[in-house]
């Protein structure tokens, strides 16, 4: 079984709408789950299919760090943008 596998220009499209999207918090009073995020970037202009994996995967080479990597959907302590 192999995995949906990314490209460069998809990786860096992720990347990218993540540091343009999404601020750290250090106390937030709502988390987001990575599947929330997921299907914000999924739904966003540049936006285009990958696995929860995929995008938990793309927060941590972005420097976020899950409230807790056992459980499926990690939370992650950030705000958007677009709330601020």
């Amino acid at each position: 079984m192999s995995d949906y596998e990314l490209s460069d220009i998809e990786i860096k499209t992720l990347d990218n709408w993540i540091m343009l999207n999404i601020l750290p918090q250090k106390a937030s009073k709502k988390n987001y789950t990575s599947y929330a995020l997921k299907n914000l970037f999924e739904e966003s202009q540049d936006g285009f299919f990958i696995t929860n994996k995929q995008f938990k995967e793309a927060m941590v080479r972005c420097n976020f760090s899950p409230v807790n990597k056992n459980k499926l959907n990690w939370d992650f302590r950030v705000s958007l943008k677009s709330e601020s």
